[in-house]
């Protein structure tokens, strides 16, 4: 390898580190706040400290958890459960990707893989976002609601796309390798 495509790797090496930390801050997030939300809809009245008596709002809607029906519980914890979850997925897939990068394995098919996953985990996060517009009408009864969002479905797909791409990429690379 060139001296200065070896530079080069070595800052991706770098960059890939930082990254992967970042990555995990915002796992421990995504569990902190959902850990902190689910008190809401699990109990009705808890100590003084706030678990039941959690404000929740959506598009202009806000309401306290503890008025909610059991049903109502219900939903709202389904819906926090879902989006937490995905986007901790959508962040192991991508701390995984970065640790293959944080290696020096740009090109293979393992990342080309965990770069597709980490689409359809963005797709998924997107399609659960549009979700999220229905909660006031299923919890609060309100007809107030903003517009839905596409662009994480999308950006989800330019992703598994660029990962085709990348696998087709990683397949040329071996192919070379081989020949020579």
């Amino acid at each position: 390898m060139r001296p200065e495509n070896e530079a080069r790797l070595a800052k991706i090496k770098k960059i890939s580190w930082v990254l992967r930390a970042i990555c995990a801050l915002f796992m421990l997030g995504c569990l902190i706040a959902f850990i902190r939300s689910m008190t809401g809809p699990i109990f009705r009245h808890g100590p003084y400290w706030g678990l039941g008596t959690l404000w929740q709002g959506y598009n202009g809607v806000e309401f306290k958890v503890y008025s909610l029906t059991a049903r109502d519980r219900g939903i709202a914890a389904i819906s926090l459960v879902l989006e937490y979850g995905i986007a901790f997925f959508c962040g192991l897939q991508l701390f995984r990707l970065l640790g293959l990068y944080s290696r020096g394995e740009v090109f293979t098919g393992d990342s080309a893989r965990l770069l597709r996953l980490w689409g359809f985990a963005c797709v998924a996060w997107g399609i659960e976002k549009c979700g999220w517009f229905l909660l006031p009408l299923a919890i609060a009864n309100s007809r107030r609601y903003q517009g839905v969002q596409l662009s994480t479905i999308f950006i989800g797909l330019v992703i598994v796309a660029i990962s085709w791409i990348m696998e087709m990429a990683a397949e040329i690379r071996e192919e070379n390798e081989l020949t020579v």
